[in-house]
């Protein structure tokens, strides 16, 4: 066993040596504040203006196939892109790399005010999928890099705050501008106004990048990472991708489905339920990350699942307002606690040097889910009925449980040889 110990030492190398000396003490350090804020502003960005890509699609005159196409092609190019971003992430001063993203989201922003036609949307919408491909992995890793080993899965649990509660505000702010301008001028003005708001809070969020410490990467380091294509996933972080993956088809069901669940069901007010799900998200992460601080991710994630599961078939079956409501609650606690945990084996099954591809790897599970949820809850509708599509998506979370009690040992091993508590 002290062989083993010793050969992770030497794999993981100067970096994670100097990491560990410069370790910081508190979780809310002056890098890691930077880091949430620039999160928060990018979240802020992004889900002010995604919600309303569609009616501006309609603004231009798009065919339903056109117009979905270019929905999709966002993700479908994030997807091609993470290969690269995770080689990127790895191998370059992640400072100066996420400054760049935000330059990149500023442009395509710009773009979406200044040129309102398709041809012009479709290069701009390039633009924004490369920069989406990279903003997740590079944000989580570089929070990863700023907190306390031993408080790991709280930092993580604290620093998914920022994304519920940029994603909760955000698309009622964007719909305020939108509405806004639309009021006083027409359509084109208000999507100005929107994609020009989009635009001003990225030129915000280079000022939390801009404060952040620079990471320094030896030449050894630099050797060591070897070509891309060795960096495209990394095999250590799959068990928790895998597991994540499966959560976020489940997720993605209730991100697609819920209003149309309402109308089926004479639900009022649904829209409440996404502002109760992200208040209670936000309240859930950072509890649950400080309590599997002190038990341990086993003891947290198998509850958090089923929980998870179980509010899924609620929601299905909820004919009432505060039913629906319960359910949020319920499924942001079971998401909530399981995400800080996953995120932590995530970064605890690879060196320090290599968590940009692990990051990016947990990323691709991600993708995956958010592709593959609608398009499994459209099947399972066709067939049926919204509240089957939600009950239904119970299923991927109990999988989910089963492949974690298949691959956790894996994670065990793995955590244990890079002198980490799993």
């Amino acid at each position: 066993m002290d062989a083993q110990r010793n050969a992770a030492a030497w794999d993981v190398g100067i970096l994670d040596t100097v990491h560990i000396q410069n370790e910081p003490i508190k979780i809310l350090n002056k890098n890691f504040i930077c880091v949430m804020l620039a999160n928060f502003m990018h979240c802020i960005a992004h889900a002010s203006i995604n919600p309303f890509i569609a009616t501006y699609m309609k603004y231009l005159d798009t065919s339903a196939q056109l117009a979905g196409f270019l929905i999709g092609m966002f993700f479908a190019v994030s997807f091609a892109v993470r290969p690269f971003a995770g080689h990127a992430t790895t191998k370059y001063n992640k400072r100066k790399l996420l400054i760049i993203v935000f330059i990149i989201g500023t442009v395509a922003n710009l773009g979406y005010a200044l040129f309102h036609n398709v041809p012009s949307f479709v290069l701009f919408r390039f633009l924004s999928g490369v920069q989406y491909s990279f903003i997740g992995s590079l944000c989580m890793t570089l929070a990863a890099d700023h907190l306390p080993r031993l408080r790991l899965t709280s930092g993580l649990g604290v620093y998914g705050v920022s994304g519920a509660i940029g994603s909760a505000i955000a698309p009622s702010v964007g719909e305020t501008i939108l509405n806004a301008g639309i009021k006083y001028k027409d359509d084109s003005f208000g999507f100005t106004l929107l994609f020009l708001f989009g635009s001003l809070i990225l030129v915000l969020a280079l000022i939390p990048a801009i404060i952040l410490t620079p990471d320094r990467k030896a030449l050894a380091d630099r050797a060591r990472i070897g070509k891309w294509y060795k960096n495209i996933i990394s095999i250590h972080a799959l068990p928790p991708t895998i597991v994540l993956f499966l959560i976020m088809i489940s997720y993605a069901i209730i991100s697609t489905y819920m209003f149309e669940f309402g109308k089926e069901q004479g639900v009022p007010n649904i829209n409440i339920f996404y502002l109760v799900f992200a208040a209670s998200l936000a309240v859930s992460r950072p509890i649950s990350g400080y309590i599997t601080d002190r038990l341990g991710i086993k003891r947290i994630l198998y509850p958090a699942l089923a929980v998870f599961a179980l509010s899924m078939f609620f929601i299905g079956i909820s004919s009432t307002f505060w039913m629906a409501i319960i359910g949020a609650i319920l499924a942001a606690i079971g998401f909530g606690a399981s995400q800080p945990s996953l995120q932590t084996m995530c970064i605890q099954s690879e060196t320090a040097l290599r968590r940009g591809v692990a990051s990016n790897t947990l990323y691709v599970g991600i993708d995956l889910g958010f592709f593959l949820g609608p398009y499994l809850g459209g099947l399972v509708y066709a067939e049926s009925n919204y509240s089957m599509v939600l009950k239904t998506g119970a299923i991927p979370v109990i999988l989910s449980m089963v492949c974690l009690a298949i691959t956790f040992p894996i994670y065990t091993r793995r955590s244990s040889e890079l002198g980490n508590e799993p």
